[in-house]
């Protein structure tokens, strides 16, 4: 008898398999495959990924008709509709079209809600995860510099602490979120970018201009949100290792351990550098010792539609970095914090759990939660900070498909922040004369806010939408940050869109300065500081010119005003000086992009932006240190016959106005380099060459590549200043903010990546 049962339920089994509905096929172009394209139901989260030979098997919930979506990096996406009946597997081939505007991209960034980025009213500019393997790097950080308009900004030339710019404004006003979901951390753009592999990452979407009604104060300049790849669709398996010629060395892997309605990813990333070098003589070391590690991690739920229900994302991130003169890194741990011998000791320990709760179709309920502890020594300056965020938000969008308010896309949330940030410093403590902590008095604010947005579709050609944010500041009351944008599509091929909104920001001065720990000058606070405010316009102009090789130009132009800003004054020697601006900040400029391709193997990116960053204090005009004039991208593949596939990338830095210093201090650093003090960066240009060749074998694929980074060997003089008074590092001008360029010359790198479908 339990042969018999064991038969028939062995029979049930295969007849259910067998009865199974499958749409099987290849995905090409030019009659090339096109490896690990997505291939998924229109209207449902899964899907598959194609293996290395362009083949795909996607099973279908049951019989019936389907719309079938195929999409994949660098090609027009494409939808095919396919009928199957009960157990029939249907063969469908779909051909991609080459394409470099990710036009059929979806995007969540403008509005929190998914649409395809030509519909969004807001402007988003997609970066795919191809562009993020143009270099070898295990930190998406040196990869998003290269997008027009961002800026990588190192804050000390010893340590190389950096943060990115959008548009010329401050690191610290840009939010960065991971999958929608904000990273609360005064630290996160550093931190948030640095833990993240390119690996991990399905896009990277970019939003320029003011967006604090949906993402609160942190967003006063822009967004960067890191779309992860979902554990239903991503490789079984991604490994990468590469090593270049400054000692550089990165391991990485993701993998899918689980697949079905509840899916996992992980992954892992180990990066290693101790190399001492000197090329410009200094006595101080290029580049940091650097150990790194990060994991990730990230499970899904889906309903048995295929809808996902529930998200746990969760990320630790460890880097143990030191950067000095020689003997320093000959026994860090023996010398951290010495008034003997000069080093920079940054020990950092971050964790980010971040959940997504869909009980309904129409209500989104997220929860975040991070832990920071850096324990930090710059010369003999202790700089010890814990900082704990909570973040949690609702999220409502009302159905009105079918009643009065048809073609309006409601959304009605609340949202609660909690901080607690504790630095050892005069900034969360009261201090006797001698030193002594009198009473620790930790920064701690609990921020409430709601908002509300209408996204009105007025007819195909003309969008609009209004939202307004409210939030309950600590000693500042109710706050309110509006928004505005307008969407005009007079044709198909040409998108007008203008964007006006408000933002507004508690500064906390230790966490986002770093010039107000190293160097020689003394900080000088000089008065209570208030929240920095700011009013932004944003409007661009997009053109699709051709169809068989379009070309896509994007004009942008950005307008920025802040009040009450906060920016150092280097303005007197052995200084930097702290106070809210009397008078205003501005940010303005326009920025043009095209891009194309000559044929299916050709294709370009070419972008400048046209800067004027100045402010405004006591009836006089100044640039802003550190703000380009202007600036240019450059970005070429070809698929070169063979399976060779180039990568160029250039980017354009114009000048920029550096920290004054006395005419003393410029004669003596000079006498010490051989090179002028300049109060006013040159015009530099840093390239990079990549060669990729595929090896595809039974839809596995391996990538070899060799990149030359900054291949014409261009590097500033010496970023520090005073190294050369009394013991290095501790001179009465020693200063580490003189950073305009790269500080090290060319270098060359090779890696192989592995991909199993």
């Amino acid at each position: 008898m339990p042969r018999v049962f064991y038969a028939l339920a062995l029979a049930a089994l295969l007849g259910s398999s067998a009865a199974a509905q499958t749409v099987e096929g290849t995905v090409t172009s030019d009659s090339a495959s096109v490896p690990l394209a997505t291939v998924r139901l229109v209207g449902a989260p899964g899907g598959v990924a194609a293996d290395a030979e362009g083949r795909f098997r996607l099973r279908l919930p049951g019989p019936g008709t389907f719309t079938v979506s195929v999409s994949a990096v660098g090609y027009a996406p494409a939808q095919r509709r396919v009928t199957a009946g009960a157990g029939e597997t249907v063969r469908l081939d779909v051909a991609l079209d080459a394409a470099t505007y990710e036009a059929g991209a979806v995007v969540v960034t403008g509005t929190l809600e998914q649409m395809a980025v030509r519909d969004s009213p807001v402007k988003v500019e997609v970066v795919p995860a191809r562009f993020l393997e143009t270099t070898p790097s295990a930190n998406v950080m040196d990869a998003v510099e290269r997008v027009n308009g961002l800026t990588q900004q190192i804050d000390c030339g010893v340590c190389y602490t950096n943060n990115i710019r959008i548009n010329g404004i401050d690191g610290p006003n840009t939010a960065v979120l991971i999958d929608g979901m904000p990273v609360m951390s005064s630290l996160a753009t550093v931190y948030g970018l640095n833990g993240i592999s390119p690996m991990l990452i399905k896009q990277v979407e970019v939003v320029k201009g003011p967006m604090s009604t949906l993402y609160g104060s942190e967003a006063l300049g822009g967004v960067i949100n890191i779309i992860t790849k979902e554990p239903a669709t991503a490789p079984t398996l991604s490994t990468n290792v590469f090593s270049t010629t400054h000692a550089e060395m990165a391991a990485e892997f993701a993998a899918v351990p689980l697949r079905g309605r509840t899916s996992a990813l992980v992954s892992g990333t180990l990066f290693h550098v101790a190399d001492y070098h000197d090329n410009n003589g200094d006595g101080f070391s290029d580049r940091p010792f650097e150990t790194r590690v990060a994991l990730f991690g990230k499970a899904t739920r889906q309903d048995e539609r295929g809808f996902e229900r529930a998200s746990l994302v969760a990320k630790a991130y460890v880097e143990d970095r030191a950067a000095g003169v020689e003997p320093f890194l000959d026994d860090v741990s023996g010398l951290r914090g010495s008034d003997r011998v000069y080093g920079e000791s940054i020990v950092t320990r971050r964790a980010e759990l971040i959940g997504t709760w869909v009980p309904r179709p129409d209500l989104t309920v997220r929860a975040s939660g991070a832990l920071h502890d850096q324990d930090s020594y710059y010369g003999d300056v202790p700089y010890a900070a814990t900082q704990a965020d909570g973040f949690g938000q609702l999220v409502w969008t009302p159905p009105t498909e079918g009643t009065a308010l048809d073609g309006h896309n409601l959304l009605a949330g609340a949202a609660l922040r909690a901080i607690r940030y504790d630095d050892g410093s005069a900034a969360t403590g009261v201090y006797d004369a001698a030193g002594a902590l009198v009473e620790n008095r930790p920064d701690t604010r609990v921020v409430p806010g709601v908002f509300v947005q209408d996204d009105w579709r007025v007819n195909e050609k003309l969008r609009l939408l209004g939202g307004l944010r409210a939030d309950v500041q600590p000693g500042y009351g109710v706050i309110p940050s509006p928004r505005a944008a307008v969407k005009w599509r007079p044709a198909e091929a040409t998108t007008a869109r203008l964007n006006v909104g408000t933002g507004f920001r508690v500064v906390n001065l230790f966490t986002e300065d770093h010039a107000a720990y190293t160097g020689g000058r003394a900080t000088l606070i000089l008065e209570d500081l208030e929240p920095e405010r700011s009013v932004s316009t944003t409007a661009s102009l997009q053109q699709i010119l051709g169809s068989q090789s379009p070309v896509t130009i994007d004009v942008d132009a950005f307008w920025t005003r802040f009040s009450n800003k906060i920016e150092p004054d280097y303005s007197v020697p052995g200084e930097i000086r702290y106070a809210n601006l009397d008078g205003g900040a501005t940010t303005r400029g326009v920025a043009l992009q095209v891009q194309g391709s000559l044929s299916r193997a050709l294709r370009y990116t070419v972008g400048a932006t046209v800067l004027d960053v100045f402010v405004e204090q006591d009836g006089e005009t100044r640039p802003l240190e550190f703000a380009p004039d202007y600036q240019g991208m450059a970005g070429v593949t070809w698929e070169a016959p063979g399976g060779v596939v180039l990568d160029y990338s250039a980017r354009l830095n114009g000048p920029m106005a550096l920290p004054p210093y006395g005419a003393d201090v410029a004669a003596a650093y000079q006498a010490a380099t051989g090179a002028p003090l300049l109060s006013e960066s040159p015009v530099y240009t840093v390239h990079n060459v990549q060669l990729t060749k595929d090896l595809r074998f039974g839809g596995r694929m391996a990538q070899l590549y060799l990149a030359i980074e900054n291949a014409f060997d261009y590097k500033q003089s010496s970023p520090l200043i005073g190294f050369y008074e009394g013991v290095p590092g501790f001179g009465p001008t020693f200063d580490t903010a003189y950073v305009y360029g790269p500080i090290e010359g060319r270098h060359f790198g090779a890696g192989v990546r592995f991909t199993l479908p």
